[in-house]
């Protein structure tokens, strides 16, 4: 079983293993919401040094997962229509090891960034995914999120990406 805990310094080289290998298989599925220009390694160490970055780990205590979980929305979550008003979380950058995908680990990590915001009195999750990532997509929906919102252009890409959130309440977040 795995555990989830809060990403460290030494975990950097595993995690950048899992980007790499989630590049090569969004590659494959003619996805390029990730590519060698993002994310980059800064992004996690930042993610580290703000305490925002979780990862599931095995027994080994070895990362095969990550998720950011903060309050940083990009500037262009604005014109969307969000469901709450004010306060919410945000979580970005989730990807688990190529090698132990579809053991329900994605999900983990998105319950325990609603764990986070439900802790921190924020019942409000917020997310987005390019419209080319449909493994996300169907992650997103599975875990009980509303796919709310077009965001025409992030990240300087062609497609647009789909903004999701999610209403939680003790019952669906725990």
């Amino acid at each position: 079983m795995e555990k989830i805990r809060k990403g460290k310094v030494s975990d950097i080289d595993k995690i950048m293993e899992i980007v790499r290998d989630t590049i090569d298989v969004m590659k494959e599925n003619h996805n390029d919401q990730w590519t060698e220009e993002y994310p980059r390694k800064q992004d996690f160490q930042n993610d580290i040094q703000n305490e925002t970055l979780y990862v599931a780990v095995n027994e080994e205590d070895e990362p095969i997962g990550m998720i950011t979980v903060d309050q940083e929305e990009a500037e262009e979550y604005r014109p969307i229509s969000w469901r709450e008003k004010g306060d919410a979380f945000v979580f970005h950058r989730i990807a688990v090891d190529v090698n132990v995908r579809g053991g329900g680990i994605a999900s983990k990590l998105i319950q325990h960034a609603e764990k986070v915001a439900m802790e921190q009195g924020v019942p409000y999750m917020k997310t987005d995914t390019y419209s080319k990532n449909k493994v996300a997509q169907k992650l997103f929906e599975k875990n009980g999120y509303r796919n709310i919102g077009t965001i025409p252009t992030l990240f300087g890409k062609s497609n647009p990406f789909f903004a999701y959130d999610k209403i939680l309440t003790d019952e669906s977040s725990l």
